[in-house]
């Protein structure tokens, strides 16, 4: 399996978008998510104009969609409605009025993110659930950015965990973060140290992936994508809640509870600690069951598993 992995310029695309809005018009926030191809993507929207990376760009606008201003790339929101009456736009206090006479949402667009759901409704298709078999080494991945570049860490280890050797490789970061396409930035990187690894031919039976698999809107997280591109055992072991159901309160350490997503359990929460609560799911060629107890075995008396917390320490530079 190579390392490349074709991904569609979002970020040029959002740019584009800004770009074309003509002057004396405004669009909204939600419009440009919807051209992009996913509505759900208005926060990485909003936070990505109001960023360094947009300067240069007629950000002012691009209002809310109750049509008050937003906060121009470095500048005041009452700057961006200064900005907004010198080109014609109807501003009253922090409003425009009427929003519908300056708005324009038909915004061509080939919807990159539209397309990328419909990649990864294919890679569900693909998953496979089934038990775990023996596990004799296990391989653990996990991605950092230190430097402004992506830094892969690979990291194998035996059965209970005992870390056995560890490697990195760094792949110029291709795609923003956005929640729910955790994939499409990271996937190059881990491909890239799977393919160092078996270069320096190491053998592993399951790869723990620091990142959801089938717990996943479209069922088709990072792990899982990992797993069907490589046709290998994967599971996911996130740190953070993405979607689902689940109640933690009361969590004893060592409990799991079942993530419940449009009526399937997709995953699980399990208390590992204190104040840590990982979330559990299979990626390809895995089960619910047997992950789970995989991970219960290798973090006994920690709050994650040795071999992904070695691999993090190894891809954030620590």
């Amino acid at each position: 399996m190579g390392s490349e992995l074709p991904v569609p310029d979002v970020l040029g695309a959002l740019r584009a978008l800004v770009e074309g809005i003509p002057r004396g018009r405004v669009t909204t926030y939600r419009a440009l998510a919807d051209a992009l191809g996913d509505p759900e993507v208005v926060r990485f929207v909003a936070g990505w104009l109001a960023s360094p990376e947009a300067e240069g760009l007629p950000v002012h606008r691009v209002v809310h969609a109750s049509g008050a201003v937003g906060r121009a790339w470095g500048g005041t929101a009452g700057e961006a409605a200064a900005r907004l009456r010198s080109e014609g736009v109807r501003v009253v206090g922090d409003r425009v009025e009427p929003l519908a006479r300056y708005f324009v949402g038909d915004l061509p667009s080939d919807r990159p993110l539209a397309r990328l759901q419909e990649e990864q409704g294919a890679v569900a298709q693909r998953v496979r659930l089934a038990p775990l078999p023996e596990v004799r080494a296990v391989g653990a991945l996990d991605v950092g950015y230190p430097g402004g570049e992506a830094t892969a860490a690979f990291v194998l280890a035996g059965p209970d965990g005992e870390v056995r050797d560890g490697l990195t490789v760094r792949v110029p970061v291709s795609f923003p973060y956005i929640s729910g396409y955790l994939a499409y930035r990271e996937l190059p990187p881990l491909l890239a140290a799977v393919a160092e690894a078996e270069r320096a031919g190491w053998a592993w039976d399951v790869l723990l992936v620091d990142g959801n698999g089938i717990l996943h809107p479209r069922r088709a997280g990072l792990a899982s994508h990992l797993g069907v591109l490589l046709d290998r055992p994967t599971v996911g072991v996130a740190k953070g809640h993405l979607c689902g159901h689940v109640n933690t309160e009361g969590m004893a350490i060592g409990e799991w509870r079942p993530v419940v997503l449009d009526g399937d359990t997709v995953g699980a929460a399990l208390r590992t600690d204190r104040n840590r609560t990982l979330f559990i799911s299979p990626g390809h060629r895995a089960d619910l069951g047997t992950a789970v107890d995989l991970v219960l075995r290798l973090t006994e008396g920690a709050p994650i598993p040795a071999p992904l917390g070695w691999a993090h320490d190894l891809a954030s530079g620590a």
